[in-house]
């Protein structure tokens, strides 16, 4: 069995620390390396960390001073990694029933393959969760195909949070970019795909845990955050290893439109909800992508980006509900 590193970045996840572990202890392999790395957590979190690494050899721990932050805790591990294969694991998330090895059994037969994917599966902290049993089909894509999805569908549906990596591809290219501190995990992913092919699971690898507590709650609910996010992972890409690629151009542009849409439709949404100071916002920021949305409405996105139109009847049907009980109100 090949040798897999997996690096648990943490600060004050001790709540969620154990569970994590588990999930990967779980995973039925022995040749296995966790490497908790805390950043200068003020709970629990070390000593949760200590009691496992007392019990299990396999477990290290790497603790700071102070917070260096999560992406520099992402480049550690990126140093620290020395087995075949490698992935970074949020203290706060788990890892599916046997997604280890049902990632690194078809990345050992499929040589040209760089990294393996899986769906997005969340779990509601506090709520219960029974894991659902996760399908073993997979496909094989070229990293030029994955990068080209990215640019069309903005990578939002990836879940990134547990990508299963060949070590000597993570280290080739390189760390996580701190310039990115949002979508940091989709650039390297785009720049990953350039060295070869994409393992895509039908059934997810990871289980991320929505908690009020996370880094990324504003990054997500603030949309405009997000695009312009968005925006500086295309940009930097397409400057750097995607320039290369035979329709980079064309492809970086896709992303810009795309990005452009989104905004449009989400400042359309801000209006009708009474957010008319960030819907304009917003619209300033999608005509500075797409001028040509000022004349032409980009309607394709309602086709593009599933739940979209089940998501504007139901901010419709909430704003006529609201004006008719407003208008009961007055009268």
């Amino acid at each position: 069995m090949a040798r897999i590193d997996v690096a648990i970045p943490c600060y004050n996840a001790g709540r969620y620390l154990a569970q994590c572990i588990r999930s990967v202890l779980s995973q039925d392999i022995d040749d296995l390396r966790i490497i908790v790395i805390d950043n200068a957590s003020t709970d629990d979190s070390v000593e949760v960390a200590r009691r496992f690494a007392a019990e299990d050899s396999r477990i290290e721990i790497v603790r700071h001073a102070r917070n260096l932050g999560p992406v520099a805790s992402f480049n550690e591990g990126i140093d620290l990694a020395r087995g075949d294969y490698f992935i970074i694991l949020c203290a706060d998330d788990l890892l599916a029933d046997g997604s280890l090895r049902r990632a690194i059994d078809v990345l050992e037969s499929n040589p040209t393959a760089v990294f393996a994917i899986g769906p997005e599966l969340s779990m509601i902290d506090g709520e219960d969760f029974v894991e659902p049993s996760q399908p073993d089909r997979w496909r094989i894509r070229e990293g030029a195909g994955f990068i080209a999805d990215c640019c069309r569908h903005l990578g939002l549906s990836l879940a990134l949070g547990a990508v299963v990596v060949r070590t000597a591809a993570q280290k080739a290219v390189g760390h996580y970019r701190a310039s990115l501190p949002h979508a940091d995990d989709l650039e390297i992913a785009l720049r990953l795909a350039r060295l070869g092919c994409v393992v895509e699971f039908e059934g997810a690898l990871g289980i991320r845990r929505l908690h009020p507590e996370q880094m990324t709650v504003v990054y997500f609910s603030d949309k405009l955050i997000q695009l312009k996010e968005r925006e500086a992972v295309f940009n930097s890409f397409f400057a750097r290893e995607g320039a290369a690629m035979r329709e980079a151009n064309r492809l970086h542009r896709i992303a810009m439109h795309r990005i452009g849409d989104a905004a449009y439709w989400s400042a359309i949404s801000h209006l009708f909800r009474g957010k008319t100071a960030y819907g304009v916002e917003l619209f300033r920021y999608c005509f500075s992508l797409t001028p040509l949305s000022r004349l032409f409405p980009p309607m394709g996105h309602f086709y593009r980006k599933k739940g979209t139109i089940k998501r504007a009847l139901s901010v419709i049907s909430a704003r006529v509900g609201s004006v008719a009980n407003h208008a009961e109100d007055r009268a």
